[in-house]
């Protein structure tokens, strides 16, 4: 007979069935998925506990409700894309190269699946119906807006674009292009179409900001 001591013991209030991080992990990916199919309104902790083959209770384990999950998954996702996209984005000095590594990065060009700029962008459309998560939109918004407008001011100062160039206005332009192009490659691109896609916006922002 086994010795009931030498058996892995699970964390104390750990659900049984659990195995830990690995739990975690499903809970976070099948709720992705099913936040940017239909919806924060719409999607349950039933509904992710049975796609995810697990009990409820393994859920109200790691999360206590689903504006903690979903505030998870949107602060983890805006650090693996958007942060990201930025941080790359500023290692380049020409602004069309910035633009466009940031959007390489943000719409997830080089992955087999942009799950992570799905959940983004449907994220908008999320609190465009539910005025609580507003606030989590604006900051996404806001946090990109940062980023291209400081840009856009650096290459106006060293004489990259055109001195009478609107930037508030064209931070705006690039804000409503970028999120149409992050929609495409989320739901309806392929790597293979996105990749050209970047490059063509980049050509056309030299040409029109020069």
């Amino acid at each position: 007979m086994s010795d009931p001591a030498a058996r892995p013991r699970r964390g104390r209030g750990r659900p049984a069935g659990s195995d830990g991080a690995d739990t975690r992990e499903r809970i976070l990916r099948v709720a992705r998925e099913l936040f940017s199919e239909v919806g924060y309104h719409r999607t349950t902790f039933t509904d992710i506990a049975a796609r995810a083959d697990i009990t409820r209770t393994n859920i109200n384990h790691y999360f206590r409700s689903k504006d903690d999950l979903y505030r998870t998954l949107f602060e983890s996702d805006k650090g693996s894309v958007l942060t990201a996209g930025i941080a790359d984005a500023q290692a380049r000095t020409d602004l069309a190269d910035r633009i466009a590594i940031f959007l390489r990065t943000a719409m997830q060009v080089d992955a087999g699946d942009p799950v992570h700029t799905r959940f983004l962008a449907a994220s908008l459309f999320d609190a465009l119906r539910n005025p609580d998560l507003g606030d989590w939109a604006t900051e996404q918004i806001d946090y990109v807006r940062g980023f291209l407008r400081a840009a856009l001011e650096t290459a106006a100062a060293e004489g990259e674009i055109r001195p009478d160039i609107d930037i508030p206005t064209v931070t705006e332009m690039l804000i409503a292009a970028i999120w149409g192009m992050a929609m495409y490659a989320g739901f309806v691109g392929t790597r293979e179409q996105l990749e050209p896609m970047v490059d063509q916006f980049a050509g056309l922002l030299r040409g029109a900001l020069a």
